[in-house]
């Protein structure tokens, strides 16, 4: 009995040692140094060889074209060629995958990441440079004050794009006056709203949009804006964005 008893209390003695005994390393110091990457930088030529086979696939992809824009997709505020062509597409894709109308679909500013498509040809690449971030589309169920609260957090930093279905103007008083379909928003209604799940789930400072009703449609933005592209190649159309008004807001 005896014996047993010690016998137990020497691997207890063990287990803890084992961690409870053991040393201990610590960083010491730490001693930076800049490296400057630039053209006088060689190549490593063995890794040029095992990524070139992959390089020159991806780019047969990238550089692709799927469709045309008939003029310059420009990102400006409070609306753009660009913005509308963006918003628009979203609705549409979210349209198609839902299988019902919805109200309207916005595109953060912040989230179009160059400035610019020129008119002409349009590559898939340019599409990945456009939204590189795997960002997707959520439609969020809003009453007539959530609306309200996310125009007014749009239109509060000069405006984001929206989609051909909505149209806001600041009246003469500062405030907006908003339409949907040409109807003013009604107490009762709840709309469909497509926007980037990055938005939806607080960021661009709208955290007063987490805990809303939301549907994930699990479809890249990236994704929707390619198969719009591809749509009006198909149908024979090319891009053709122009400023309709749907955003109109009174210099500061």
């Amino acid at each position: 009995m005896h014996t047993s008893i010690q016998g137990k209390l020497t691997i207890l003695l063990a287990v803890f040692c084992l961690f409870a005994c053991r040393s201990t390393n610590y960083l010491a110091s730490i001693s930076p140094d800049k490296q400057t990457i630039n053209s006088d930088i060689a190549a490593d030529e063995s890794i040029t060889a095992m990524i070139q086979p992959y390089k020159v696939k991806l780019d047969a992809k990238m550089n692709q074209v799927i469709g045309q824009t008939a003029v310059d997709l420009t990102k400006k505020r409070p609306e753009s060629t660009l913005g509308n062509f963006m918003a628009d597409a979203i609705q549409r894709q979210a349209e198609k995958d839902l299988g019902e109308p919805i109200a309207f679909a916005i595109q953060n500013y912040g989230g179009i990441r160059i400035p610019q498509i020129t008119k002409g040809d349009i590559t898939r690449g340019k599409i990945y440079e456009l939204m590189p971030f795997d960002n997707t589309v959520v439609i969020l169920s809003l009453n007539k004050a959530e609306v309200t609260e996310l125009v007014q957090h749009i239109t509060s930093g000069g405006g984001w794009p929206v989609s051909s279905t909505i149209k806001i103007i600041q009246n003469d008083t500062g405030g907006l006056d908003i339409t949907i379909r040409e109807k003013p928003l009604a107490d009762n209604q709840i709309y469909k709203v497509a926007l980037p799940d990055y938005v939806a789930n607080g960021g661009s400072d709208s955290k007063f949009l987490i805990g809303k009703p939301q549907q994930e449609l699990s479809i890249y933005i990236r994704d929707v804006l390619i198969a719009d592209v591809e749509e009006h190649t198909a149908n024979e159309k090319v891009i053709e964005s122009k400023i309709e008004g749907r955003m109109i807001l009174k210099k500061n």
